[in-house]
């Protein structure tokens, strides 16, 4: 069902309801008072029987003034009739109704032909000279009833008609309300949505349908980056495990050809195991990239000690790259500062970041001297790494978080293009930036922003 047709039945089931509840309001409300009305007028017929004892002359004169099908009758204390109007005597009494009716007024009602609806009568008592009598009298409300059935008509009537306008008018605005939406729909055939340059088109500003554009453009941006991304990956990654199985599979063919010395078929070995380590490092790589995308930013709630997970890393490093020398300098700010604040995240996936900054700032500047600043900013602890390196040009650098993109000065050197993107997933996770400033043959300063919150 549409979501047209779901709001049309919903607007009208619910003022249907509302149209019924308060007509049902309105016809009890006037059926209470046309009973009171007749129940008054009968109560006032029933006292004018004390006339038939004071003033029989008048009694009979006002006798004129009844109401339809009325019917009178005086009782005395045996219950006995002593008189009786002409009118139509339908209501047989009862010793129980005139029982009642010495001790307190009772109103009752009955069916008699030919009417459909029920006629009413009133019993009551009255003293005459110390003598108690009953006067009964039964009428049917004519006009009332009338007034009751014109009444019904005209409310059944009105709700039909209102409930139709309303149909109508609920299913024209909710075409109205979802025409954006319409319009959207129109936009999103299979064909275009299964190009990610295609782009949701809104002429109105400020609705849900424009958030709904806007959102969904966003998501076919990202797709489309990410396609991209995709693409240069597996073809990067391809070829560069292709490349070296491929050279491996070369070597030990000529090996097993042509070595006819075992030191020949070392060295054939060697070169081969060469290749294979750099195929196995590119294969761990995508592991550990595929391993921290399916990681949770969630988990990381440990507080962490950031100078002790960058001394740590420091010193790893340090025993894997000895001759490369690296700076520490942590800031007078803070080194005063940094008590009253905590970091939450994971220790391990900092240090693999600080590791992959640092070995990038090794190798892309030859061995000369790394520096590594820490400092707290604007409630973010700021860890920079900067080098002396051959830098990155600007056209490359907005690619350079991309998996599998190198830049085109480093093309001679190993490496995998997947250090940066490792590291800037993780500190996403962890709520923080990674910027990367560089020029070419100017170095390249890297800065990780984390967020500083302090001790609650």
């Amino acid at each position: 069902m549409s979501i047209k047709r779901r709001i049309t039945i919903g607007f009208g089931v619910l003022v249907a309801s509302l149209l019924l509840f308060f007509s049902i309001f309105i016809y009890q409300n006037y059926e209470s008072y046309r009973k009171n009305l007749m129940r008054n007028r009968l109560q006032r017929r029933a006292l004018a029987g004390q006339l038939y004892f004071q003033n029989r002359m008048e009694f009979h004169r006002s006798s004129y003034l009844t109401l339809p099908d009325q019917h009178e009758a005086i009782l005395n204390a045996s219950n006995e009739t002593i008189y009786k109007s002409s009118g139509p005597d339908d209501f047989k009494l009862t010793t129980q109704l005139l029982t009642d009716a010495r001790e307190r007024e009772v109103y009752f009602q009955y069916h008699a032909k030919p009417w459909t609806a029920a006629k009413e009568g009133v019993a009551l008592a009255f003293k005459v000279n110390g003598v108690q009598y009953v006067s009964v009298v039964t009428a049917y409300d004519l006009t009332g009833r009338h007034a009751n059935e014109s009444l019904l008509f005209i409310l059944i009537t009105g709700n039909i008609i209102l409930l139709v306008i309303v149909a109508f008018a609920s299913f024209w605005f909710a075409r109205r309300a979802l025409s954006p939406f319409d319009g959207l729909i129109r936009q999103m055939n299979p064909a275009a949505v299964n190009d990610f340059s295609f782009r949701l088109k809104n002429e109105t500003q400020g609705d849900e349908a424009a958030y709904l554009a806007t959102s969904f453009n966003a998501l076919l941006g990202r797709l489309q980056t990410l396609a991209i991304s995709q693409e240069h990956f597996v073809s990067y990654a391809s070829h560069e495990i292709r490349t070296p199985l491929t050279v491996v599979k070369g070597v030990l063919e000529t090996s097993l050809a042509y070595d006819e010395h075992l030191t020949d078929t070392r060295n054939s070995m060697t070169k081969a195991l060469v290749r294979l380590e750099g195929a196995i490092e590119l294969a761990n790589s995508l592991l550990h990239l595929a391993e921290v995308e399916g990681l949770q930013a969630a988990r990381f709630q440990e507080d962490i000690n950031i100078v002790d997970t960058i001394l740590d890393t420091i010193t790893y490093f340090g025993e894997k790259r000895p001759e490369q020398h690296i700076a520490l300098r942590l800031t007078d700010n803070f080194t005063e500062h940094s008590p009253m604040v905590k970091i939450l995240g994971n220790s391990t996936l900092l240090r693999t970041v600080l590791n992959n900054i640092l070995e990038n700032a090794s190798k892309y500047s030859h061995g000369k001297p790394v520096t590594l600043f820490v400092d707290l900013e604007n409630q973010q602890v700021a860890i920079k790494v900067k080098d002396q390196g051959i830098g990155i040009p600007g056209s490359e650098l907005n690619d350079i978080f991309l998996p599998m993109m190198r830049a085109a000065n480093v093309s001679n050197l190993p490496g995998f293009g997947l250090g940066l993107t490792i590291a800037k997933k993780i500190i996403d996770m962890h709520c923080g930036t990674l910027i990367v400033d560089s020029e070419k043959d100017q170095g390249t300063t890297v800065c990780i922003l984390l967020p500083a919150l302090p001790f609650s």
